[in-house]
């Protein structure tokens, strides 16, 4: 397809994109994808007037950047994060607003890198030259969405898989001693990934980490990847800390257009200080007149994520997440039960893998995962399911239990 030669009436051209958008599955019945698809009228009018404004150009902007970190506020004092010494100086806490959690991720894994190397070189008297040809590590478990394989490939870090056992599917704290050496920058727990909701042992991770740090004399700090479990764990009752209130805990990223209910495209990272972390990955802009920080990767974007989520933070409040929290995993335990319900020759038709079905630890996300159980010895698998269910317009994930090797692509559990 080319440019046309000569413009069409605006009725065309928007009949053209319904045409193609009508053909789409309704993003109503998609179960997968984890973002938020449902607006009220004011909602969709905040986003619109959002879409004028330019985040990046702050001093034409003010009043919306100072939404941006009023709304960043809410969400680290949301995740306990301590008050830092500067924040008279700069109003707001350390983070940003992002383009989804994958910028966050991104910006949340380079911090962690320079603040390693700044380590690294002065442990082995090094420059800044030097130290730059060593290659980093970082620890997660095979668990991992695809943000970080896009820093493994992108920033030069090694990634350091943990394999967790099929009766968890999270990662072992026992088992990191194995993984972490000097050229470790940190340890990414995922609260809540995206196949069966489980979260991390973070609360576990940092008692091992204070172990390994006094013993070898490292500083490896914990990244928690909230992107799904970021709005949703603070509002669960009986989960062990796992946020800013656990000292190894130095960032914590999440998508605001998952369980925050903002629009597509909205991510955030909150740092627990400045110093030696988001410090970092700061650049002084004054090039649009006046004088700026800017934590993201890209530059000019639309305020409408912004806009939205500050919306959602307002409409709903503490009390609001809370009952659509309840009302959520409320939803999941029915589909939950009436998949453990259904039997066939005497014998389940499908195994739960999700954490309430496997886990001992059964606070997660609302979340229902489970595979054809493969005693029935069905003539079908999971995918084709998949595919039948797609013929009545609603789309539910179909995952193989196994993942590509973002570097090697090597097969791996």
């Amino acid at each position: 397809m080319a440019i046309p030669q000569q413009g069409a009436h605006p009725r065309h051209c928007k009949a053209t994109i319904e045409d193609y958008h009508m053909l789409d599955f309704s993003e109503r019945l998609n179960t997968s994808s984890y973002v938020n698809v449902v607006f009220e009228p004011e909602e969709e009018e905040v986003a619109a007037m959002g879409l004028r404004v330019n985040l990046a150009d702050q001093t034409v902007y003010p009043e919306s950047f100072k939404m941006h970190n009023d709304t960043l506020n809410m969400i680290a004092k949301l995740w306990n994060c301590p008050k830092p010494e500067d924040f008279d100086a700069y109003g707001c806490y350390a983070g940003a607003g992002t383009v989804g959690s994958t910028e966050a991720c991104l910006l949340a894994g380079l911090a962690l890198k320079f603040r390693w190397r700044a380590w690294y070189a002065k442990k082995h008297g090094m420059d800044a030259d030097q130290v730059r040809g060593v290659y980093p590590n970082l620890v997660i478990s095979t668990m991992f969405q695809a943000a970080w394989e896009k820093l493994f490939k992108y920033m030069d870090i090694q990634p350091r898989f943990v394999t967790p056992t099929y009766s968890t599917f999270t990662l072992d704290p026992s088992k990191l001693k194995e993984y972490i050496d000097d050229k470790t920058i940190g340890v990414v727990c995922i609260m809540g990934n995206h196949y069966g909701g489980q979260y991390d042992p973070v609360w576990d991770v940092d008692k091992v980490l204070d172990q390994i740090n006094k013993e070898q004399g490292f500083q490896v700090g914990i990244h928690v990847d909230g992107a799904s479990g970021g709005f949703i764990a603070p509002f669960q009752t009986g989960l062990p800390a796992w946020d800013f209130r656990l000292k190894n805990v130095l960032s914590i990223s999440a998508s605001g257009h998952k369980f925050g209910n903002s629009c597509c495209g909205t991510g955030w990272v909150v740092w627990r200080q400045r110093k030696e972390l988001s410090e970092h990955v700061a650049i002084s802009v004054s090039y649009l007149g006046g004088n700026a920080d800017s934590y993201t990767l890209n530059f000019s974007r639309p305020a409408q994520g912004v806009y939205v989520q500050f919306y959602k933070l307002l409409r709903l409040g503490m009390e609001g997440y809370q009952e659509q929290v309840d009302n959520q995993m409320a939803v999941a335990e029915f589909i939950r039960k009436g998949l453990s319900a259904m039997t066939k020759d005497g014998k389940k038709v499908f195994e739960l893998l999700d954490a309430v079905g496997k886990s001992e630890q059964k606070i997660c996300l609302p979340v229902v995962t489970a595979m054809l159980n493969p005693e029935l010895e069905l003539d079908f698998d999971d995918i084709d399911l998949q595919h039948v269910i797609a013929q009545g317009h609603w789309y539910v994930s179909g995952y193989h239990m196994s993942m590509h090797h973002p570097i090697t692509e090597k097969t791996m559990p």
